[in-house]
């Protein structure tokens, strides 16, 4: 057993989870982190360093899309955590991920940080592990397989990714997902669907068009569906194709709506999607997920996993989507949730 994880376990749990006693001990008992931002590119990006003189193994932060990003409390606590632990944190905001809306710019922009990353005197031995949580988790497989990164990434920590863009997006618009040849139904909330419309409407190329759809009322319910139907007129043929596929709820007509699309709205959906790449990803992975996710089905982990070539799966109901939480009624659930956490921070620090 790798003790130095174990007791870096014990800093980051303690705090992230909030445990009464142990996280005010463990603020009490470590010197607190120096944080500063930078820029990279077009991102801002956070740095949380150790008090200690570096340099640190590294930790890159790709957050979900939700629109606190790093000020959100619980990654308050996990960056602060992470450093508390000797890990260098780097949390990047990439275009387009705070508004829920991801593009070949999002994820351009978490390469860009990470390739960046890897250059800084302060990152011990020229590699970073990479964090990511929901949509974050899938940028972070995606930037993983990127050539110039695939052998300098320590670890992958990949908490409820999505695998296939595609299947995401017949998901949100029909609200149904088809796995190993069948269909079921699922129920998709609307922070699902407004993140699928807004991530298709940043894929179509009339910069007239795009302003045009982003302007209009999300997410599709009944209330909004009118609007969105009469501006098709308005539009030119490519951005039709993209608005047609968005009204519809018949997973019968997905297949054709789909392959009316753009071709190019359809490669920037295949390239935003972690299976297309996954085999090119050399480093080991550590994918955690609870056994129902309100986002996105079991299919999608199932489906990561068997394309990933260095992969350890954890299926843990601690999580409530990229949540975790600890009860004596789920002991043992816990402790493997806790088991992958100290296989992620013992890749991550282990030194070359």
């Amino acid at each position: 057993m790798d003790v130095s994880a174990v007791r870096r376990a014990v800093i980051l749990l303690g705090i992230v989870l909030d445990v009464p006693g142990l996280a005010h001990a463990v603020r009490r008992l470590t010197p607190r982190p120096e944080t500063g931002t930078i820029r990279i590119g077009d991102t801002n990006v956070a740095l949380i360093r150790p008090s200690s003189s570096g340099p640190w193994p590294a930790y890159v932060f790709v957050n979900g899309a939700h629109p606190e990003r790093r000020r959100e409390p619980v990654v308050q606590r996990l960056t602060d955590g992470l450093a508390r632990a000797g890990f260098l944190v780097i949390v990047p905001d990439p275009p387009g991920l705070a508004e829920g809306a991801i593009s070949p710019t999002t994820l351009d922009g978490v390469i860009e940080v990470m390739r960046a990353a890897i250059q800084r005197p302060e990152v011990a031995g020229g590699r970073t592990a990479v964090l990511g949580a929901s949509t974050g988790a899938s940028l972070a497989l995606l930037a993983a397989a990127d050539p110039e990164l695939s052998d300098r990434i320590s670890v992958v920590v990949a908490v409820t990714p999505f695998a296939d863009l595609e299947k995401i997006v017949c998901l949100a618009t029909t609200r149904t997902y088809e796995q190993d040849g069948s269909s079921g139904s699922h129920v998709v909330n609307d922070l699902l669907r407004d993140g699928v419309v807004r991530s298709l409407v940043a894929a179509v190329g009339n910069e007239r068009d795009r302003r045009r759809l982003l302007g209009l009322p999300t997410p599709l319910g009944e209330a909004n569906l009118e609007a969105w139907r009469n501006c098709l007129s308005e539009l030119e043929p490519d951005a039709q194709a993209v608005v047609r596929l968005l009204l519809n709820d018949d997973p019968a007509q997905f297949g054709n709506l789909y392959r009316e699309l753009p071709s190019d709205v359809r490669a920037t959906i295949k390239r935003l999607s972690p299976v297309s790449t996954a085999a090119q990803v050399a480093g080991p992975v550590e994918l955690v997920v609870p056994p129902k996710d309100e986002y996105f089905p079991h299919g999608e982990v199932v489906s990561l996993a068997g394309s990933l070539p260095n992969v350890q799966l954890t299926v843990t109901p601690t999580l409530d989507h990229t949540r975790p939480s600890a009860s004596l009624k789920n002991l043992g659930s816990f402790l493997r949730f806790s088991r992958f956490v100290v296989r992620g921070l013992a890749a991550a620090g282990r030194k070359l």
